[in-house]
């Protein structure tokens, strides 16, 4: 490697270089800080050793290639209850909306076809515009907006000073309660109006300008490598726009029984031990052992809920998942529950899970359904992704997890986990068999009381 401190790099060499480099190791193009700094590095004749030192302590790199960490004190098992988590899987009432979009006047003719995403995703809303005052006369011809107000957040030209800019100045809006407040500008400077915003829900691109949790945040792009005509501001409002309605979007297509008939058809399993039992369904694999909460705390599962529940219990799987536990037929049975491991085709067992009072699976495809189709659930997550990225999507679902250092930890076998597989062990069984007990209690007494 020594002889790369001697290349004669210039500066448009260094700056090729270190783009490269940090495409590969980073997976995205890099930002334009990180390029300054690592091109200054090859300019410099820095060694490639040196160099990928310094990569690898980046934190981007950290989280795609994930660094191991000391797991440390365990919390115990919880539910996740993200900050949004309940306005994604439920039915949020939007009746009130606040589009900001502040800046002049090409940038707002752009922003039209975003104003009309939003207006055809939310028809009976009351939207209402905030607005440079010289795109306020425009915006009022569009007759999209119930209210538009005015706010001078810019000088009128690109190259004039930009006025200070206060709370007071957005007067009676700055005590409206909105249900959604959207900053469509990609750039960052205007976020700061969404800490001065009272709504429940607010959305923009990411910004250090704004101390709000935005509900929808959207990463903004690198703009380093800008030849794609979807880094078009009209293109970026418009991702922006539809992120916010599809975040907020209900398709019954997609869900409970409309989604069973679509993806089973006639499918069914015949279940003549069931005898009018409550029947639960358990998967407890995924296809990767990391991800898996004990199968031998499944099966004490299922002999619980049988004999202490009087419930049937199913266990769920593929062929694969069948051949990798072998005798589980045996070992349900002496829980006294029955194995469909390996003897259902995929739409069977979207017919038996859609049947089911109660599923308690792993962060597996299965679960996924389960959700989808409205089955009061169980998810047992371990810690290898980020819950936010791979939450099931239903109202009835109950994400359990245990907190640690080390998690995500995105590493692909168990085997290579070097802190004792806790954010699953942590996980005890009298937790989820509680958490079991109440939800299939509950749900019996609501059908005892229709």
């Amino acid at each position: 490697m020594r002889w790369l401190k001697k290349l004669p790099w210039s500066k448009q060499a260094s700056r090729d270089d270190a783009a490269l480099l940090l495409g590969a190791f980073l997976g995205r193009n890099p930002d334009p800080k990180n390029l300054d700094y690592y091109s200054a590095l090859f300019h410099k004749g820095a060694g490639l050793r040196k160099i990928l030192n310094e990569i690898s302590q980046n934190d981007e790199y950290e989280s795609h290639f994930g660094r191991r960490r000391e797991a440390g004190e365990t919390e115990g098992p919880k539910v996740w209850a993200g900050e949004d988590f309940a306005a994604y899987v439920g039915e949020p009432g939007i009746e009130n909306i606040l589009v900001v979009k502040l800046d002049h006047i090409g940038d707002f003719v752009l922003a039209l076809d975003s104003f009309t995403v939003l207006r055809e995703a939310f028809p009976e809303a009351k939207m209402t515009l905030l607005c440079g005052p010289w795109n306020a006369s425009l915006a009022r011809a569009l007759g999209v907006f119930a209210r538009v107000e005015a706010l001078d957040f810019f000088a009128p030209t690109a190259d004039g000073s930009r006025p200070p800019f206060s709370r007071e100045r957005l007067g009676e809006l700055g005590d409206t309660a909105f249900d959604l407040a959207i900053d469509l500008r990609v750039d960052p400077d205007t976020r700061v109006v969404l800490d001065h915003i009272s709504a429940t829900f607010k959305c923009g691109y990411v910004s250090d300008a704004c101390r709000s949790v935005l509900t929808v945040g959207v990463p903004r792009p690198n703009f380093l490598h800008s030849d794609s005509l979807a880094l078009n501001q009209r293109m970026m409002m418009l991702s922006l726009a539809h992120g916010v309605v599809d975040f907020f979007r209900r398709d019954a297509q997609w869900r409970g029984a409309s989604l069973r008939r679509t993806l089973a058809g006639n499918a069914g399993v015949d279940l003549p031990f069931r005898k009018g039992r409550p029947l639960v369904a358990l998967h407890p694999f995924s296809g990767r052992a990391i991800k898996n909460w004990p199968l031998e705390n499944f099966l004490r599962l299922a002999a619980f809920l049988t004999r202490e529940m009087e419930a049937a219990v199913v266990l769920l799987g593929s062929k694969a998942e069948a051949e990798g536990a072998p005798g589980l037929a045996a070992r349900a049975e002496e829980a006294g529950a029955r194995s469909y491991v390996g003897r259902t085709s995929l739409e069977e067992a979207i017919a038996l899970i859609a049947e089911a009072d109660l599923y308690v699976g792993n962060d597996s495809g299965l679960t996924h359904l389960a959700a989808r189709l409205g089955v009061q659930s169980i998810a047992i997550f371990s810690g290898v992704a980020p819950i936010e990225t791979w939450a099931p999507f239903g109202r009835d679902v109950t994400i359990v997890h245990a907190p640690v250092a080390c998690a995500p930890c995105y590493l692909p076998s168990l085997e290579l986990c070097p802190n004792g597989h806790k954010c699953v062990a942590a996980i005890d069984f009298d937790y989820v068999r509680a958490l079991a007990q109440r939800q299939l209690a509950s749900r019996r007494a609501t059908a005892s009381a229709r």
